[in-house]
């Protein structure tokens, strides 16, 4: 997958950038250069819950940006049970990680080492809390109990 994620990033960059005529008046131009700041901004300054309608308008600008996700991918568990749903969470999460290494192999001002990943990780871990704070309180304590789980998990298994 991070083969394929660098292809794609080079293949976009070869070609022509979109120019700012193509676009509509309340839309910023089209960039094919990655930015990490384009990234910083979505894994860190936005809000969970508005980060669907972010990452989406963020790809339509920044062609660039991968997007994909595979959710959760926590076997037999997945990325939602009965008393937690942190697909979104997921999502960015693995957002932050494709998009981090790629900038990093392309040497485009990212070094993709121990303290970036734990602050991706931290945050991974705040927006799990955040999508229990959400929940009743009798779902509350077991939801907090999965992101234990989970952040330890991601801690333990990935890596730069």
């Amino acid at each position: 997958m991070r083969r394929f994620a660098a292809c794609l990033v080079a293949a976009l960059l070869s070609t022509n950038p979109v120019t700012a005529n193509a676009t509509s008046s309340n839309e910023l131009p089209s960039t094919t250069t990655p930015d990490r700041h384009i990234v910083d901004r979505l894994v860190f300054d936005t809000p969970l819950t508005r980060f669907r309608v972010e990452r989406s308008r963020a790809k339509r600008l920044h062609r660039w940006l991968i997007t994909a996700s595979d959710g959760c991918s926590a076997p037999l568990i997945g990325s939602r049970g009965a008393s937690f749903d942190f697909r979104v969470a997921c999502e960015r999460h693995d957002l932050a990680y494709a998009n981090y290494s790629v900038l990093a192999r392309l040497n485009l001002g990212v070094v993709w080492d121990a303290t970036l990943r734990a602050a991706v990780d931290d945050q991974f871990q705040r927006d799990l809390q955040a999508s229990c704070a959400r929940r009743r309180h009798s779902e509350r304590l077991r939801c907090d109990a999965w992101v234990v789980v989970f952040f330890h998990a991601v801690r333990l298994a990935a890596g730069p």
